[in-house]
Formats: C-alpha cells, structure tokens, sequence
C-alpha cells in the first residue's frame, strides 16, 4: 500500500483528495467515518480504492480496540496523531489482500445486520407506544 497523510480536521474545510475521518478525543476515538466530525483527523489516500482499504483496515482496528490502549487523558480520553499514523503504517505494511478483503467484506455484513437490528428495534418500539396508545383511558 502506497502512502497516506494524517492531518487534524478544521471544521469547514473542504477536501479534493480521497480522504475519511478518525474520531480522536471520547469513548469511540478511532471510530472511522466517511462524514466530517468535530474532534477528528482527516486521512488523505492516492486513491478511492487505497482510500477504501484504509478505511476498513481502520475499522477493523477500532472494532478490534486496539487503539484503546493508546488512549491518554484522565477525563477525556484522546489519541495522539502520531499513534494512528503509526497502527494504520504498521496494519497497511501487513496488508494482504485476500486476508483483508475476508475481513472487509464480513465486517460490512456485520455492520449492515446492526443496521437492521436497530432499525427493527425502533419499530417494536413504536409498536408498543402505539400499542399502549389505542388503549381507552376515558371508557366507563
């Protein structure tokens, strides 16, 4: 995998490049997104497919935790840029497609099962408000 540019997000700035965002202060911090987010690093690739690849091998990291024990801070936890450079460098140097790509593709399907779960949770939800609404308070 070619290189890659870590630089931290100014809200409203605007980017040409391929490019995703990592979570860097709270409880999520290495959360990886596609939208901007306050309290974020940017992550600028060559390429949408690099760009792809980096994105999913940082989401295997954050949902792996392995940034966690690199969190400092007391009351708000936070990552130094220089430790994300360095797991996504070292997850990258280790990139072996066919590996990877198992990975990617299982952790997409498991994101779009959560996805579904929520969704069908909400919908019990207002099923039972609902439920609970048609019932007559006023009847003798």
């Amino acid at each position: 995998m070619k290189t890659f540019k870590i630089k931290t997000h100014r809200p409203g700035a605007h980017y040409k490049t391929p490019h995703f965002f990592i979570l860097n202060k709270g409880n999520n911090t290495g959360r990886p997104s596609y939208g901007p987010v306050s309290n974020s690093f940017v992550v600028f690739a060559n390429s949408k497919e690099e760009n792809e690849q980096l994105f999913w091998i940082c989401n295997i990291l954050f949902t792996g935790q392995y940034f966690k024990p690199r969190l400092v801070g007391s009351v708000i936890p936070f990552i130094h840029i220089g430790q994300i450079h360095y797991l996504l460098k070292k997850a990258s140097k280790n990139y072996d497609g066919h590996h990877w790509n198992g990975r990617f593709k299982a952790l997409k399907k498991l994101q779009n099962i959560s996805e579904h779960l929520k969704y069908q949770e909400r919908c019990l939800k207002e099923y039972q408000i609902a439920l609970m609404q048609s019932y007559n308070l006023d009847r003798n």
